[in-house]
């Protein structure tokens, strides 16, 4: 089966994009990462948006977003394989300081911090970053503007 999920883009007005930080706490690997999670049964993207925004930031009042990629992916975890369709959404939003509101247990043991990144810095990190290449999709989005349907972003 596919999870559903939602991926958000949450830009501030500097064009800064919102990250988690996690780690595995078995190997201690670090990596950054989108707000975003799993879409309830019965929830709508923009309900399951709302939800994830306040659950892993604390921010109330998402404004709507606006659909322009989309990914196929499988990653594993914990020795198992799991099989999800992402849909990202782009949200502006006031800059803010997360606090996160409702972390799930294995959340709360994994995230380590937030930060605020540039376009550029994603593309000059080392740090690992999921999807990897987001930095480049995060430049030609802001460079070329909101597609006029929603991107595969797969590699």
């Amino acid at each position: 089966m596919v999870r559903q999920a939602v991926k958000l883009l949450l830009l501030d007005d500097h064009d800064r994009l919102l990250l988690i930080q996690s780690h595995n706490p078995h190997t201690h690997a670090t990596w950054w990462y989108p707000v975003g999670g799993g879409i309830e049964p019965g929830e709508s993207l923009q309900q399951a948006a709302t939800r994830e925004a306040y659950e892993e930031t604390g921010l109330r009042d998402l404004p709507a977003g606006t659909r322009v990629w989309w990914r196929d992916h499988t990653y594993e975890h914990d020795d198992q394989r799991y099989d999800v369709h992402e849909e990202w959404l782009l949200h502006r939003v006031d800059h803010f300081d997360p606090s996160p509101a409702e972390l799930s247990p294995y959340e709360s043991r994994t995230i380590l911090t937030f930060d605020w990144w540039h376009a550029h810095e994603l593309e000059a990190t080392h740090d690992t970053v999921f999807p990897p290449n987001l930095g480049r999709l995060l430049t030609t989005l802001l460079t070329d503007g909101i597609p006029s349907t929603p991107v595969d972003i797969r590699p």
